[in-house]
């Protein structure tokens, strides 16, 4: 069973990104505004993947600027208070101290550990349990009221679980409780909770008949919530079969179909991320492309101009089709501004700075 408790503490590693749901053209979520369109709603994830993919924060603060006086545009007002820390860091850290206060884990993690402890909001907590267990808390309590972030209850329970606890004495199966929960959240398409599943069967040698279809059974639901990208923002490149010679009994793989089809959903539900790392995965594995040909799919969407393969270019002129206008969207992280800290605090590099971004302006 060591390898049951082997294989769990992998999946365990690849599943503590938080994943977000569909629900991109939501108005009435607690980050956005009620009054916002679904154009505006575009715009700020265009800002968002300029200043993530395009490295182009003067681009995202224009594009932003809109949005950041209404306190509901709570993403707008994160990204924006990023994407300004390089070029005016006092007001960056003015928007972002209010926005810790107002308890977005992003900004939290952006303003760091010690700023935030101070705020007299968070002070007490700092001292009874810790930063990080404050930190781990508050993004629990994000993700289950906000609609565009994937939480499951019966997944977090089963998180909250020791490590040690998540399997019997006998460590030939996980406890009780554990499986009970992965089961309830395989069920509710939850991916990481099949995939632990089939995981754990795949384990048990010489498995009954009944453990067979089990393992068959939860192997099936991990494929069809890839392929039909019911887990948004889940990355490819975790799951994908690379080494088409070795294929692996415990990886979930698709056909090269199946991935097509996969790539198809992720551009219908605007997974900007996920469908450019898939389309890394299928065309850059290809023999007609080598590295230097590839491009990816985030910056053709940024910048059109970019030369490309024909076959590549056809896949994403028919992923911006499917598309329709609903936009493409990022996974919310937080962004460190530590760098342009130091260089704001360094006297020797400040004057140089402050002309590089004046040139960059």
């Amino acid at each position: 069973m060591k390898k049951l408790f082997y294989i769990t503490i992998i999946t365990i590693v690849l599943s503590t990104t938080a994943w977000g749901m569909d629900n991109t053209t939501n108005t009435t979520s607690i980050d956005l505004s009620q009054k916002i369109s679904k154009q505006d709603i575009k715009k700020i994830n265009l800002a968002h993947a300029y200043y993530i993919y395009g490295g182009n924060p003067k681009r995202a603060i224009a594009l932003l600027k809109p949005y950041i006086d209404d306190k509901k545009n709570i993403k707008a007002r994160y990204i924006y208070a990023s994407a300004l820390s390089r070029y005016d860091l006092n007001t960056s850290l003015t928007m972002l101290k209010d926005l810790t206060d107002e308890g977005y884990p992003y900004a939290m993690e952006t303003y760091g550990e010690k700023r935030t402890c101070d705020l007299n909001k968070y002070n007490k907590s700092c001292q009874k349990q810790g930063y990080d267990k404050l930190l781990k808390t508050t993004y629990i309590t994000w993700r289950k009221a906000n609609p565009e972030e994937l939480y499951n209850d019966a997944y977090q329970q089963y998180l909250d679980i020791p490590e040690d606890q998540r399997v019997n004495k006998q460590h030939t199966w996980y406890s009780n409780k554990a499986d009970k929960l992965l089961r309830q959240c395989a069920e509710e398409d939850f991916f990481q909770c099949a995939n632990a599943l089939q995981l754990g069967y795949y384990s048990v040698k010489n498995r009954t008949e009944k453990q067979e279809h089990e393992y068959k059974y939860y192997k099936d639901i991990a494929k069809k919530i890839l392929i039909d990208v019911k887990n948004k923002n889940l990355i490819p490149s975790y799951i994908a079969c690379f080494d088409k010679t070795k294929e692996s009994e415990y990886t979930v793989c698709l056909t090269h179909d199946e991935y097509k089809k996969m790539l198809d959903n992720l551009a219908i539900k605007g997974n900007l991320r996920g469908y450019s790392d898939l389309s890394y995965f299928l065309f850059n594995n290809n023999d007609k492309y080598g590295l230097t040909h590839f491009v990816s799919f985030y910056q053709y969407l940024l910048y059109p101009d970019v030369k490309l393969p024909n076959e590549l270019k056809t896949s994403y002129d028919k992923a911006i089709k499917l598309n329709n206008g609903l936009g493409w969207d990022l996974k919310m992280i937080s962004t460190n501004i530590k760098p342009w800290e130091k260089l704001y605090n360094d006297k020797k590099l400040n004057g140089f700075f402050n002309k590089v971004n004046q040139l960059s302006s």
